[in-house]
């Protein structure tokens, strides 16, 4: 009988030689205000086991693993409203690893229409101060929807599910964003944010040249409620010349614009087959109606737009319109500075705007007027006419405008005001900031609250402008006032 023999154990390695030895490791989590204690880290690797351990009052825990590749993720502790962080690192030398993590809120409520039911599939979206700071979710089966943020200031939006025909609505009850709740959560998540949606009815049609009866894309068919104040609300055609709008039933102001396109001679267009508004027909939407426009040619302003130095002013805003308002109309400068406005013969006053954040100054030509009433006239049509526009340079005049609450205000008017009246104009944002070229000199500041606001304007502020300049503004609250 052959015996066979048994195999003898492998050789214990010396440690290094196959295993590896544990590395002590120490995590430290750190949040917007520093150190995060009682946070769940873990480090974790392929193959491997996880490691894991509780964060003290320093924010550090520690940990002892073998060198290799990690994720390593924290996790705080319920009700610190802060998000998980995650941190990759390789672990050879490394005796330290910071996680970072973000804070974390949350806005929630319900979406219902006005009858009650509940809204599925709507999309609520919280818009923080920048537009990097957008959050969305879609509502649930109860109508119920939970947006996760970082704790700040936000304006929520809510808009029905494809093919609902629901209008959105921003909360609470406002129908743009200017005049939108400033929701707060930078101590506590914002609950209850409920919105009604609205059932809205369709205007719908085709925009085309008259000339040769081909479609017009990129049209604007905008409208305006003949019976609030709520601002144009525009759609796009596509390239079929059909455009889509959706509205709340009511009469409206229609008014289709041209696209901006260079070379082309379309005029803008009134209902019902008009270019001034003071001739325009209100248009009656209670039910779904069709509206189809063909677009004339008129007459060219054209021109460049410069600095005093003769370089070109990019991205400026060449504005005409008659003396007493019938419907302004804007085309942007390019990059050599020139534009093309086409538009009906008549007598008009230009109004150049520059762009944000130019130091060139803002006014009303031919004569380089302050306001209109001083600025001369120019005559277009029948044939075209030139204007070249030369734009003095000032300083900057910037800041933000907040209420007593700290929300940056939206919409905002900024007049700078020297000693024979208002001389520089300026608006602000979504996130409260105005910014204006001025002229060096002496003057007085107005801000003016936007009317949606509960708060008082500030008015005949002195201020000294040598160079750029900051200014900062808040407005007090009217009901602090009583």
């Amino acid at each position: 009988m052959s015996v066979v023999p048994t195999p003898a154990p492998p050789p214990t390695l010396p440690l290094g030689a196959g295993a590896r030895a544990e590395r002590e490791v120490s995590v430290h989590v750190v949040g917007p205000d520093g150190d995060v204690e009682g946070a769940r880290v873990c480090a974790a690797r392929t193959g491997g086991r996880e490691s894991c351990a509780t964060s003290g009052s320093s924010g550090r825990a520690s940990l002892a693993i073998v060198p290799g590749t990690y994720a390593v993720r924290a996790v705080p502790a319920r009700g610190a409203r802060l998000a998980e962080g995650v941190a990759t690192v390789e672990v050879v030398e490394t005796t330290e690893i910071v996680v970072s993590v973000q804070g974390r809120g949350t806005v929630s409520g319900g979406v219902r229409d006005v009858d009650g039911r509940a809204v599925a599939g709507a999309e609520a979206c919280a818009h923080g101060l920048s537009p990097l700071e957008l959050r969305c979710a879609r509502s649930d089966g109860e109508g119920r929807y939970r947006v996760e943020v970082q704790p700040g200031l936000q304006k929520v939006e809510v808009s029905g599910p494809p093919g609902s025909r629901l209008l959105t609505q921003w909360a609470t009850g406002r129908m743009g964003s200017f005049e939108a709740d400033v929701i707060d959560t930078r101590r506590e998540d914002a609950t209850g944010v409920d919105v009604v949606l609205r059932a809205g009815v369709a205007l719908t049609g085709v925009i085309t040249a008259a000339r040769d009866g081909s479609p017009v894309e990129e049209a604007q068919v905008c409208t305006y409620p003949h019976r609030a104040p709520l601002g144009w609300d525009c759609e796009l055609t596509d390239e079929r010349g059909r455009y889509a709008v959706l509205r709340e039933p009511d009469v409206y102001w229609v008014w289709v614009i041209p696209p901006e396109k260079r070379g082309s001679r379309l005029v803008y267009q009134r209902h019902d087959r008009v270019q001034e508004g003071v001739d325009a027909t209100p248009f009656e939407l209670f039910q779904d109606r069709t509206l189809d426009v063909a677009l004339t040619e008129g007459p060219l302003l054209h021109g460049r737009v410069t600095a005093t130095d003769g370089a070109p002013v990019v991205l400026a805003l060449v504005c005409l319109d008659t003396p007493f308002p019938t419907g302004r109309i804007c085309r942007s400068t390019g990059d050599d500075g020139s534009y093309e406005i086409a538009t009906r013969p008549q007598t008009y006053v230009v109004n150049v705007y520059p762009p944000e954040g130019s130091e060139v100054i803002a006014g009303f030509w031919p004569d380089a007027a302050r306001d209109w009433t001083a600025a001369g006239e120019v005559r277009v049509g029948p044939a075209d006419r030139r204007l070249d526009i030369v734009l003095p340079r000032g300083v900057r005049l910037s800041g933000v405008v907040r209420d007593a609450r700290g929300s940056p205000v939206e919409g905002a008017t900024v007049n700078v005001n020297d000693a024979t009246g208002p001389r520089f104009f300026g608006s602000t944002n979504a996130e409260g900031r105005y910014s204006i070229s001025v002229l060096p000199g002496d003057y007085t500041v107005d801000v003016f609250s936007p009317r949606y606001l509960y708060s008082l304007s500030v008015m005949g502020q002195p201020l000294s402008v040598t160079g750029e300049t900051g200014y900062e503004v808040v407005l007090p609250d009217a009901e602090a006032q009583d």
